[in-house]
């Protein structure tokens, strides 16, 4: 009887340690203080560095922790899903994404989202297995930029050129569909080139070259649809001496292009609101954590800027966004 007794409490204690060592661990953190792994497309671009200004201020209010990581250049697919391999090994209770393609990421973000919550922002991926979807209207930005060019060009028209950023990245492609079903609306207006910059300064500075070279004469518009063809365009058209003769449309902020904006190489920018997309992705991976809902599409107005509206104080905050402050 002693024996059966001892091998009863001994089954006991071995099934509850079976038991605790085989429920799923949530992360290396808890609901009280979750962990959560933001991944960008890349690390260098200041609107990346707006998006982790944001995110931060987000943990800041919810006493959670940010785990930033992303790849050096925006072309880097293959080092993304890793970044995403190492964010589960690391144990961490959400993942931000913003998916450098739209098709590459499709298996890491289902496979994620089926063991913890997935907030994708910035650019779409080719799947509704997410939690959330936090980005700026990009279709919209790019018809805003579509319908400065045209008032810009006036009734004359002309040959313009799209400077494109990275075949598959969902958010950029998006802003040149959006531009084109504009401009699309006066036959007078002709694209007649749409390279692509590869999401990198240096090939865009190239490419718009290239443009230049090709369409000496007869180009009188260009549109860049991100930070780094925008950025790329300007450089070209400086080197060309036809800063401020050709019309020229960009999408994003840094410190240069806000100067060329000023001095008038640039006409217009559309801007985004990307400390705001960072503060409400990792709101969003927070709150779906704590077991709150969460709303699946979360879109953020696009602004365009003038050079007749770059002086009004709420643009000047777009253009050159405080990191510093406590709220976004």
């Amino acid at each position: 009887m002693i024996r059966l007794l001892i091998a009863g409490m001994l089954a006991l204690a071995i099934a509850g340690c079976e038991s605790k060592e085989s429920s799923p661990a949530s992360g290396s953190g808890n609901a009280s203080k979750p962990v959560i792994g933001v991944i960008p497309k890349g690390t260098t671009h200041v609107f990346w560095q707006s998006v982790h200004a944001g995110a931060k201020r987000a943990a800041a209010e919810d006493g959670a922790e940010i785990r930033w990581q992303g790849p050096q250049n925006e072309t880097e697919r293959g080092a993304q899903i890793r970044i995403v391999d190492d964010m589960m090994l690391q144990g961490v209770d959400a993942i931000v994404l913003a998916p450098i393609d739209a098709d590459a990421l499709v298996d890491s973000i289902q496979m994620v989202h089926k063991k913890m919550p997935v907030v994708i922002f910035d650019s779409g991926a080719a799947t509704d297995q997410y939690t959330a979807f936090v980005a700026t209207d990009n279709f919209k930005g790019g018809q805003l930029a579509g319908e400065e060019m045209l008032k810009l060009l006036g009734d004359a028209g002309g040959d313009i050129a799209i400077i494109r950023v990275l075949a598959g990245s969902a958010s950029t492609t998006q802003r040149e569909e959006g531009f084109k079903s504009v401009i699309a609306r006066n036959p007078k207006v002709k694209i007649v080139a749409e390279p692509y910059g590869e999401s990198t300064r240096d090939v865009s500075q190239r490419v718009t070259a290239d443009v230049l070279q090709a369409h000496p004469n007869n180009l009188v518009g260009i549109f860049g649809p991100n930070e780094s063809s925008t950025f790329g365009a300007l450089g070209a058209l400086e080197d060309a001496k036809k800063s401020g003769r050709i019309k020229f449309v960009g999408f994003d902020s840094s410190p240069e292009l806000v100067a060329a904006l000023d001095s008038g190489k640039i006409d217009a920018l559309v801007l985004q609101d990307p400390v705001k997309m960072g503060y409400l992705s990792v709101k969003a991976a927070i709150a779906k954590i704590r077991g709150s809902e969460v709303a699946k599409d979360q879109p953020i107005e696009p602004t365009l800027i003038t050079q007749a509206t770059k002086d009004q104080p709420a643009m000047r905050e777009l253009l050159t966004p405080n990191l510093g402050k406590e709220s976004p």
